[in-house]
């Protein structure tokens, strides 16, 4: 695994084991991990059956399913489709895929919640499931984009960041790199990193202070990206690092949580 890796999802084949130990998954499921053997951060992919149920115990840091298709039902709320699910370091939960359903789960290697990140640790007390939907909590929509996050690091309980943007017309990155460990799942489209390219399905693993550019072809990109903590970006187009998050990027507050 080096600084930028990318893992095809056609090398991972679906089984029926659910490759993510922290959950226990009942019910048919077809599933398999993205991301780099031995790397901080991991992602599973998974096809889940109607009435199939994912179950986690305390044992885990904190987690997120984006749902990329059907719907999964937890703690009396659904989440839909293009909706995630984040799930709060060593919070005991059952989701049940009210629906045949399409997931995308990601989490820490290390169970134990981040404290020394830019934000410092979060609090214990008062740790949940948060369910926020298609909207997210901060938006950037326009012609160009439509991006939002569910989770920016920024809540008192959980230091998780996760983003998605859909980008209809052909996107280009400034050369940046970001402070924490990062992975980036292509939902639909591809990226080209230099001469690697992530097409749909596949993931691109990008360590923590590596500078890089994205490229996307002429018909867009849809991807999410993942961290385990909260993150600042240093580009050329800002004076210094850039903490990234929903406020300090002059997103708007949505607040799609159900």
């Amino acid at each position: 695994m080096g600084a930028v890796d990318v893992v095809l999802a056609a090398n991972r084949p679906m089984g029926d084991a659910y490759p993510a130990l922290t959950v226990e998954a009942i019910g048919s499921c077809a599933a398999r991990q993205v991301s780099p053997d031995g790397a901080s951060l991991w992602l599973v992919a998974a096809d889940l059956a109607a009435g199939a149920e994912l179950r986690w115990g305390a044992g885990h840091g904190d987690e997120a399913v984006y749902v990329r298709s059907g719907s999964l039902a937890i703690d009396g709320r659904v989440c839909p489709a293009d909706g995630a699910v984040i799930v709060e370091a060593g919070v005991a939960v059952t989701a049940i895929a009210d629906s045949d359903a399409s997931i995308v789960h990601v989490g820490p290697a290390d169970p134990v919640p981040p404290s020394d990140g830019l934000r410092g640790p979060a609090e214990s007390a008062g740790r949940g499931v948060r369910v926020v939907g298609p909207d997210g909590l901060w938006a950037a929509v326009d012609e160009t984009q439509r991006t939002r996050f569910f989770s920016d690091a920024s809540s008192p309980t959980n230091r998780l960041w996760l983003l998605a943007t859909d980008r209809p017309q052909h996107f280009e990155s400034s050369a940046h790199s970001h402070s924490q460990d990062e992975l980036i799942h292509v939902l639909r489209g591809e990226l080209r990193v230099g001469r690697r390219v992530v097409g749909e399905g596949d993931t691109l693993w990008v360590a923590a202070d590596r500078r890089y550019k994205l490229y996307s072809g002429d018909d867009g990109v849809h991807f999410i990206n993942y961290r385990r903590d909260a993150s600042a970006m240093t580009s050329p187009s800002h004076a210094g690092p850039l903490l990234e998050a929903g406020e300090s990027t002059n997103m708007t507050w949505v607040n799609d949580t159900r």
